[in-house]
C-alpha cells in the first residue's frame, strides 16, 4: 500500500510540473530589437511602465492577456513577481498620479498574436506552445 501511495504522489508531482506553462515573450518579426537580448528584468520594467522604449530607442507598448488567464498569472508571477491584486494597487497609484496608463488587454492568444505581428511597437506574451511564424520570441521562462 505504501509503495502504491508513493508512486501515486510521484506521478502527481510529475504531472503538476508538466502542467506549468512556459511563457514566451513575443514581438513582431519587423521589430528591430529581436537581435538584442531582452532579459527578464527589462521585460518586467516594460510591463510595469518603468521603461517605455525598446533597447534601440523605439517606443514600446505592452499588451496583456485578460485577468484570470493562466498565462497572465504565470507571467505576473515569473516576470513581475506580483499577484493580480498587487498589480491592481500598483496601477491604481500610477493612474491616479498620471504617470502611466494600463497596458492594453486582449481576450485571446490569437488576438495577441495578430496584434503583435502587425505592430512592431508592441510586446506581449503567450504560452510557448502557441508560438508560430508570425511572431518572434525574445525571451522564455
Amino acid at each position: 500500500m505504501m509503495k502504491f501511495l508513493s508512486s501515486l504522489i510521484v506521478s502527481c508531482l510529475l504531472l503538476v510540473g508538466m502542467a506549468h506553462a512556459e511563457v514566451a515573450v513575443i514581438v513582431s518579426l519587423d521589430n528591430k530589437n529581436t537581435y538584442t537580448i531582452m532579459d527578464k528584468e527589462l521585460i518586467g520594467r516594460i510591463f510595469l511602465a518603468k521603461v517605455t522604449r525598446f533597447p534601440d530607442g523605439t517606443i514600446v507598448h505592452p499588451v496583456n492577456l485578460v485577468q484570470g488567464d493562466d498565462i497572465r498569472e504565470a507571467f505576473n508571477r515569473d516576470y513581475l513577481a506580483k499577484t493580480e491584486s498587487q498589480l491592481s494597487r500598483y496601477w491604481s497609484r500610477l493612474r491616479f498620479s498620471g504617470k502611466a496608463s494600463l497596458p492594453r488587454e486582449v481576450s485571446s492568444v490569437e488576438e495577441m498574436k495578430v496584434l503583435i505581428a502587425n505592430d512592431s511597437t508592441l510586446i506581449g506574451y503567450i504560452d510557448s506552445m502557441d508560438v508560430d511564424d508570425r511572431i518572434k520570441v525574445v525571451h522564455k521562462y
